[in-house]
């Protein structure tokens, strides 16, 4: 599977696993969590590190331990989620602007731009929605 292809996996399983919190009445573990989204413990708790270190989930350990939503569903917004998992980033490189190309300078510097604002597009999307959206009230 390409890295494109695991870079929008982490987005889906961000998303995925903050409805199974919003929907969770307490804390849950993430061998629960894993076990809910048909997931490896390992692959998730990688993902959710990057929703606490945001501030979107809490993470408390020990025997009633687990994970659990920081904020009010309507307040964390996908765009915060986006953000929180860019150190992977989703949507990185599309025209692979990197390495030797027939491109001129000028088509390689417009991929570039374009690149850029195809970020700000999907960010912007992203601003309008909220977690709630994905909730059943």
């Amino acid at each position: 599977m390409s890295d494109k292809m695991n870079n929008v996996r982490w987005f889906s399983m961000a998303l995925k696993a903050l409805i199974v919190l919003a929907e969770n009445e307490s804390r849950c573990p993430s061998g629960k969590l894993a076990e809910k989204l048909e997931s490896q413990s390992v692959y998730l708790r990688k993902i959710l590190t990057h929703l606490v270190k945001a501030g979107i989930i809490s993470a408390k350990e020990g025997r009633d331990g687990g994970y659990a939503l920081s904020k009010k569903t309507e307040d964390i917004k996908l765009s915060e989620v986006y953000e929180a998992i860019r150190a992977e980033t989703v949507v990185k490189d599309y025209f692979e602007t990197e390495g030797k190309h027939c491109f001129s300078g000028t088509s390689q510097q417009s991929l570039c731009d374009l690149q850029r604002e195809m970020e700000s597009w999907i960010v912007e999307g992203l601003q309008l929605k909220s977690l709630s959206d994905f909730i059943e009230q």
